[in-house]
């Protein structure tokens, strides 16, 4: 009887467990960070960073950026956020502006109308840091109807004098101490108030001047409306358009015009003496049969009329004289309580802001 030797199989069962594989576990050792790779480190490393920064800020006082901080009484900030202080304030700048537009009443162009229709209460002024100049505008109204357009200055802050319209034109070469007190009324410097109960109102003419003697018709409405609360006297200029007429008519001839205009604002028929002459009159030379012949139709005192004009001429002389005193140049011009420069389109205006009982 032969034995087998393994007879319980042991070695047969280890050589076939020996030839299944089990799955391996491969344990690597645990270094100083706990087994995390580098990328997962550096990631862990950031959100600590992170949460300690939050936890300062949260805890720590405001960060102030001085550039960036203003002071509260501060108007005119620079770009790079200081603060700006200039040398004059809006008010001066506006009063600049003002005695600009006033000079120009002695400018002989259509800018002499400017002043008079010039909207002084709507002057806004605006400093500017970065040009250490200020941007000024006011409205103003179109004298050929009720339209109005924006003028605007830019003005040096460092010398109000050196201001620059911002239209295609030039400021006068003078810039008086006049400035425009509203829409309609130039205040003459070193000028004072009549202080008369009716109130002055010197009407300025040169009779042959453009305008001159249409300009008549405002006046006589003038004093339809405000009766004895004005006193009204025609003031005749023989200025540069009467003295052509001289050239071609002879000086006693061209004058007669003014004469007569004169001595009929003397009497109580005026009124009807400027309508007739204002249909007549188209700028051409008037002579002295058709100016009678306008004294007649108009029912003047016809002998009083031809004493009068036999002895103004020393009485126009004067009237020059007191327009050189206004510095009057240009004409139809008004000039309202002694102080006041006005146009004939302005006069009512004029009056009313003198004396505001008066509308």
């Amino acid at each position: 009887m032969t034995i087998p030797s393994d007879p319980h199989g042991v070695h047969t069962s280890a050589k076939k467990s020996a030839e299944i594989k089990e799955p391996s576990l491969i344990i690597r050792p645990i270094g100083r960070f706990g087994g995390l790779d580098g990328l997962h480190v550096t990631l862990a490393i950031v959100a600590v960073l992170l949460l300690a920064l939050l936890l300062v800020v949260s805890y720590s006082g405001p960060i102030v950026i001085t550039n960036s901080t203003i002071a509260s009484n501060c108007t005119y900030v620079h770009l790079n956020g200081t603060c700006a202080k200039p040398v004059h304030n809006a008010t001066e700048v506006g009063m600049m502006v003002r005695r600009v537009l006033a000079s120009y009443s002695g400018v002989n162009s259509s800018l002499s109308l400017l002043p008079f229709f010039s909207n002084v209460s709507s002057i806004n002024s605006t400093y500017l840091p970065e040009s250490k100049a200020w941007y000024s505008s006011l409205k103003v109204r179109n004298p050929a109807g009720n339209s109005t357009f924006q003028m605007s200055f830019l003005v040096s802050d460092s010398n109000l004098s050196s201001i620059t319209p911002l239209i295609q034109t030039q400021v006068p070469s003078v810039i008086s101490n006049n400035y425009v007190a509203t829409q309609g009324a130039v205040l003459l410097s070193g000028k004072v108030s009549c202080g008369s109960a009716a109130t002055s109102v010197y009407w300025f003419i040169d009779p042959y001047a453009t305008g001159s003697v249409r300009s008549l018709l405002n006046a006589t409405r003038l004093e339809s409306k405000f009766k004895s609360a004005i006193n009204l006297t025609v003031n005749i200029i023989n200025g540069p358009r009467t003295q052509a007429m001289s050239g071609q008519y002879g000086l006693d001839n061209a004058t007669l015009l003014g004469r007569y205009v004169f001595c009929a604002s003397k009497q109580s028929n005026f009124t009807s003496f400027v309508s007739n002459l204002d249909s007549l009159y188209s700028g051409a030379y008037m002579p002295g049969p058709v100016l009678s012949n306008v004294a007649n139709v108009s029912r003047l005192n016809y002998t009083a009329l031809q004493s009068c004009i036999a002895t103004s001429t020393e009485k126009i002389n004067n009237q020059a004289l007191l327009a050189s005193y206004y510095n009057i140049t240009l004409t139809p011009l008004v000039v309202v309580d002694c102080n006041y420069l006005a146009l004939p389109q302005t006069a009512s205006s004029a009056l009313c802001y003198v004396n505001g009982s008066l509308c």
